[in-house]
């Protein structure tokens, strides 16, 4: 029987590739999404990728996207890091929209195909290598990032390096390659949407990841400076002296820089680079209560018809934090470095739990998990006997919403977006929960907390460990 799928699953996966491109034109897996039948928003977020680049050109800001001259038909906000314009997105600017659409669905595609070469490559097993494929090319979150175009492959590329040099840390033989993996996708992450910046103390604690972490930081840090310092690289800056002004009033900006709260008017503040960053503060309470809007937050308030306070989401990213400084007084190499593994796949799946806005695309970044997943049973892990639960509730993720159920109905009744937002919300949460579960009791067991005490020594340790 294993072995009969195991021959089926690069068919199943080719055929899926192919509806998914050939639906980009013919409209095949329209009904499986809202936008797609009813709001006409294919590539929304790709037009605003070669713009940005297009505004630096007229010396305008690489935010100010509905600015200058036009492309495309519609576009949602440029909200990557501005080195990505530069870097990436000038690649497909001098291309009309359309052409670059295509060419950039390319782009993200070969990427997704690339992430699950490197999972395939951790492991012997021809059907867990061919699954590997499957899960992340016959997925209704992947084929999302190809219709909205939005640039979310990177940061599924970003992850999944990461998950991969911890398992080389972890069960390979050579740190050297597992360092360089851990670089490139720390610095694809920082470059694109910093997720990461959640993973820093993990990353710093343990003593394997600390100097490959800390010269990425660096450089993260340096470039960030000089796209917010250089006036060809910022040409609508607001200044040192208005920037700091506003940058710790946190009120200000959630009041001044939210796109939904301006009617997607972009004031000074919000062409200035640092919106990049500032604008993760301007989210932070604000819940979009939209059908396409897949987070945890909105979930629960939709459910249950009144507002709840945006702390309690927070939870789990506290949680996790708490857990990033136990694992890293784990003394067993193994067990630290198979309990940080685990940790970053959790830390992946705070981003649904505790951020507001969640769009469907997004919910990519958790397929490098279950991939993952059934790989990692080969080896044993503390955590073996959970794998199967949290795999067979991981490919609740590949199938398409529940909004094909309702799409003919009254789909924005409490009870239609309550069920439409099922299978993404709900297997989240219950494979967040198994992971923490599993992490607080191995780290009560295994970290060693009288060395807590060496925590002021970091930055030396930084340099000569």
């Amino acid at each position: 029987m294993k072995n009969n799928i195991s021959k089926l699953l690069p068919v199943a996966t080719i055929a899926f590739v192919i509806i998914m491109l050939g639906s980009l034109y013919w409209g095949w897996l329209n009904p499986f999404y809202f936008g797609a039948e009813h709001a006409h928003v294919q590539g929304i977020d790709y037009f605003a990728i070669p713009k940005s680049y297009l505004n630096l050109l007229e010396h305008r800001s690489v935010f100010d996207t509905w600015g200058g001259t036009a492309y495309g038909p519609y576009s949602t906000w440029y909200l990557a890091h501005p080195a990505f314009s530069v870097f990436v997105a000038s690649w497909f600017s001098f291309f009309s929209p359309w052409v670059g659409y295509a060419l950039f669905s390319v782009f993200s595609l070969t990427l997704i195909i690339y992430c699950a070469f490197l999972i395939s490559k951790t492991t012997d097993n021809i059907f867990k290598k061919r699954l590997s494929y499957f899960i992340m090319l016959c997925a209704f979150p992947t084929f999302s990032i190809l219709f909205s175009g939005n640039m979310h492959a990177p940061l599924v590329l970003a992850l999944t390096l990461l998950m991969i040099s911890f398992f080389e840390f972890t069960y390979g033989n050579n740190d050297k390659k597992a360092n360089q993996k851990l670089f490139a996708g720390l610095l694809i992450s920082f470059f694109t949407k910093p997720i990461v910046l959640l993973m820093l103390p993990l990353l710093l604690v343990i003593k394997e990841t600390r100097k490959t972490t800390f010269k990425c930081l660096l450089i993260y840090i340096v470039v960030s400076v000089l796209f917010l310092i250089i006036p060809m690289l910022n040409p609508q800056g607001i200044g040192y002296n208005k920037l700091m002004s506003v940058a710790w009033d946190f009120d200000f900006i959630k009041e001044n820089m939210n796109i939904y709260k301006n009617n997607f008017v972009l004031n000074e503040y919000m062409k200035d680079n640092s919106i990049h960053w500032l604008n993760l503060i301007a989210q932070s309470d604000y819940k979009l209560m939209h059908i396409d809007v897949f987070s945890l937050p909105v979930f629960v308030d939709t459910l249950l018809g009144k507002t709840t306070a945006a702390g309690i989401y927070k939870i789990p990213i506290y949680i996790s934090l708490l857990l990033s400084v136990g694992v890293g007084f784990i003394e067993d190499r193994k067990i630290r470095l198979e309990s940080g593994l685990l940790l970053i796949m959790a830390l992946s799946l705070t981003f649904f739990l505790s951020y507001n806005t969640v769009w469907e695309y997004q919910f990519a970044s958790a397929l490098p998990i279950v991939a993952l997943l059934p790989i990692l049973k080969e080896r044993n892990v503390f955590y073996k006997k959970y794998i199967p639960l949290m795999f067979f509730v991981g490919l609740l993720f590949c199938l398409p919403s529940l909004y094909c159920l309702v799409r003919n109905g009254n789909f924005e009744s409490v009870t239609s977006l309550t069920l439409i937002r099922l299978d993404r919300v709900i297997p989240a949460l219950v494979i967040f929960i198994i992971m923490i579960t599993q992490l607080i009791i191995v780290v009560n067991k295994y970290a060693k907390w009288n060395k807590i005490k060496e925590l002021p020594d970091l930055p030396t340790r930084l340099f000569f460990d």
